[in-house]
């Protein structure tokens, strides 16, 4: 092993992603979960002669997309959530030793109904679940 070289492993079995108190199953080859913020955390403002403010942005949502395989079982308990415009619970956690982190969010609802589509393959779905507060430890 050469100096400087940094070895990593990530196994996608160590990330979990828990909806109202479930465990989703079910996650597409292509991607188990993506979280991103709404909107950039600060604006910097840079003036005519090089001052610079930074604007800070109170607004700390964002959404938790998760990728199914179209026949996984955790979509007919999302559509479900979506119906019954129920707010729950959220924490994706990742303990891989590199990069790891949890997120953990109340009130949080998905945002509209997962597509259904068939096709001659099993495909997959995107649900997008509306986070008011993503902080990632």
């Amino acid at each position: 092993m050469g100096k400087g070289i940094e070895i990593a492993s990530y196994d996608p079995k160590k990330v979990n992603v828990i909806v109202g108190g479930r465990a989703l199953t079910g996650f597409a080859s292509d991607g188990v979960v993506t979280l991103t913020r709404n909107e950039d955390s600060v604006t910097p403002s840079v003036g005519a002669k090089g001052d610079v403010c930074y604007s800070e942005n109170a607004n700390e949502s964002g959404v938790v997309a998760v990728t199914l395989m179209s026949t996984s079982s955790s979509l007919a308990y999302l559509r479900d959530l979506e119906a019954k415009r129920k707010a729950v619970p959220v924490t994706v956690t990742d303990v891989n030793a590199a990069g790891g982190f949890v997120m953990s969010a109340e009130e949080c609802r998905v945002q509209k109904m997962p597509d259904v589509a068939r096709q001659k393959e099993q495909g997959t779905v995107t649900v997008n679940i509306f986070v008011p507060h993503m902080v990632l430890r």
